[in-house]
């Protein structure tokens, strides 16, 4: 099995709160998250909370373990094809991977660091190589702000070639259109 196992499976928004059961409107804003229940399985859980539910504290317990969360606004399916995660959420996303120590997801903000530097909404602004007792990193800073910023690291995991592909084909599940 390689570092990050097989594809995740994700779904997109249920339209439904998960902590109280209503339906979302058109329109609201909520916070998704994306959960592993069992570390032994690949799969991972959407979960959608109304902003009044998130305020609350109401989420999922132990020993549910949180892979990632963003905000978004609820929007009905439509004809068009609409991404799944907008430029805002895979930001979002992101940056709530920057604590990230467990290797499948150094592997998958690694990989969503160089959609996001393809995007254009991040810019590499460097790089520091490996040694014996680190990783390489990626040094990136978010589009519009000024050079002189801070730059966000990313640990290159170092990931071959079929782990990348991987990780990629993960992404792309997650960015996907959805009908």
């Amino acid at each position: 099995m390689s570092i990050v196992g097989s594809s995740y499976p994700v779904a997109k928004s249920t339209g439904v709160c998960a902590a109280s059961g209503r339906a979302l409107v058109v329109g609201e804003k909520y916070v998704a998250m994306l959960v592993e229940r069992d570390p032994e399985s690949v799969a991972l859980e959407r979960l959608d909370y109304s902003l009044e539910a998130w305020d609350r504290g109401l989420r999922p317990g132990a020993p549910v373990r949180v892979f990632g969360v963003w905000r978004s606004t609820y929007q009905e399916s439509a004809a068009v094809k609409k991404p799944l995660l907008g430029d805002d959420e895979l930001l979002d996303l992101f940056e709530q991977l920057a604590a990230a120590t467990e290797q499948r997801q150094l592997a998958f903000r690694y990989v969503l660091a160089l959609l996001l530097v393809r995007r254009r909404l991040v810019r590499m602004v460097g790089s520091r190589p490996r040694k014996a007792d680190s990783p390489a990193i990626m040094l990136v800073v978010p589009k519009g702000l000024p050079p002189e910023t801070e730059p966000m690291e990313v640990v290159d995991p170092g990931l071959d070639d079929a782990a990348v592909l991987e990780v990629i084909e993960q992404v792309g599940q997650i960015i996907a259109t959805g009908e």
